[in-house]
């Protein structure tokens, strides 16, 4: 932005955020998310207009990049309530792992066979683009209507579940790839890892917890829940943990103490000094909605920011190619896993079937972590961002599309169901 002056800058800023807050709005009237606004906006900007550099911008982006996923990691994990998972939707852990695990292996082996590329290469642009969004989902199922409470839950459960996924297993082979030598430890290493975080996490998360409960009410909670991340993540990369799975665990953890406590013997819940009802209310009251305001503007940023990032030199027919196929895949393997779902042992309708598949925009996690591989060094991952923004693009719009004619078939049945009948001619 050296060729703005500081107070273009600002005011582009505020310009941003008031196109942010117009599109959440937009997207609860409509049901039309504000991503394909907010990139598009990041290419005027940057490709088209030039106001912008790439590469100034690029001197920010693993900064900018590494907050947004650390702010995305904690507000699923506090969002993620476990034993409501586990007690009432088996049936929706169990769809997200087979989506999520045929997705990502149908691409890397599209990536493999076709593209020339490793497995390792092929199964990280798998995980990157097989989740979906809860920012774009949570909303626009909560408007559809004719759809029973269970289905609602399973799609509300899976954007939220699979993001976990997503992240979780692109860190881990970016891992393997850095690390060549360690390729045959993967799973050992992750396993590892993600012990040193629950350790770590859990320790952490008792502690800010008696924290929060002393802050009851005070403004400032936020600001030390936001430093204490910071500080965890910080210190989980230095003994060795993975920071990003200690954040997530950490968020886990907080949203879903009052249940961990109730388990725990008595001694141990006097140790802990923990009062079950102050504390759930500075969670809900301070943490979960700036939580909630600060995932907004980071979200609403990186969206920009991905725009002004897009090389178009590199957008090939291949690559424009290669994305729309990755969508296919991703749109495929959902049809396919829902009407086995639906036609055997769940029952879902035939508009309940064609709504979850409906239900598969992907967003911010995909673009965050499709712009990480390039941003750390990572060799023949420089298009990532460009088959990122096409399959974000594309299942938006088929959700978008999808959930139209779905509207109009149903109100077209109503009417017909609706109409008196006509009496035969004497």
């Amino acid at each position: 932005m050296e060729s703005l002056s500081v107070h273009a800058v600002l005011g582009l800023i505020g310009i941003i955020i008031l196109i942010g807050l117009a599109g959440e709005l937009f997207l609860r009237q409509t049901g039309i998310p504000s991503v394909l606004f907010l990139v598009g906006l990041g290419v005027f900007l940057g490709p088209i207009l030039g106001l912008v550099a790439p590469v100034s911008v690029m001197t920010v982006a693993p900064y900018f990049g590494t907050l947004a996923l650390l702010i995305i990691l904690f507000d699923g994990g506090l969002n993620l309530h476990l034993a409501k998972v586990l007690r009432e939707t088996p049936v929706s852990l169990l769809y997200t792992v087979v989506v999520f695990s045929l997705t990502v292996l149908a691409t890397a082996a599209f990536d493999v066979a076709v593209l020339g590329h490793e497995w390792l290469h092929g199964l990280l642009l798998g995980s990157i683009l097989g989740g979906t969004a809860a920012s774009i989902v949570l909303p626009v199922i909560g408007h559809v209507t004719r759809v029973s409470e269970p289905v609602k839950l399973l799609v509300t459960l899976e954007s939220a579940v699979v993001n976990v996924f997503v992240i979780v297993a692109a860190l881990g082979f970016m891992k393997a790839m850095t690390d060549p030598t360690n390729e045959h430890r993967l799973l050992a290493d992750m396993a590892y890892a993600f012990v040193i975080a629950a350790m770590l996490a859990t320790i952490g998360g008792a502690v800010w917890a008696r924290l929060l409960s002393w802050l009851q009410g005070q403004t400032l909670s936020y600001m030390l829940t936001l430093a204490a991340i910071l500080v965890l993540y910080g210190l989980a990369q230095i003994i060795g943990a993975n920071g990003a799975i200690t954040i997530l665990l950490f968020g886990l953890v907080l949203g879903n103490m009052e249940t961990l406590v109730g388990h725990l013997v008595v001694p141990l819940r006097r140790a802990i000094g923990y009062q079950l009802d102050q504390a759930h209310f500075a969670l809900d009251a301070f943490v979960k909605r700036l939580n909630e305001e600060l995932s907004f503007l980071l979200r609403t940023f990186f969206y920009v920011l991905l725009g002004l990032l897009l090389d178009f030199a590199t957008l090939t027919w291949i690559t424009a190619l290669a994305g729309i196929i990755f969508f296919g895949f991703g749109l495929s393997v959902r049809w396919l896993v829902t009407e086995a779902f639906g036609r055997t042992w769940c029952g879902w309708t035939g508009s309940e079937r064609r709504i979850i598949t409906a239900m598969l925009p992907r967003g911010l996690a995909t673009a965050v972590m499709a712009f990480l591989p390039a941003s750390t060094g990572i060799p023949n991952t420089e298009h990532f961002p460009m088959y990122a923004v096409t399959v974000i693009g594309l299942s938006v719009l088929y959700m978008t599309a999808g959930l139209v004619v779905e509207r109009r078939r149903i109100d077209a049945g109503a009417a017909v169901v609706a109409s008196p009948r006509s009496l035969p001619n004497e």
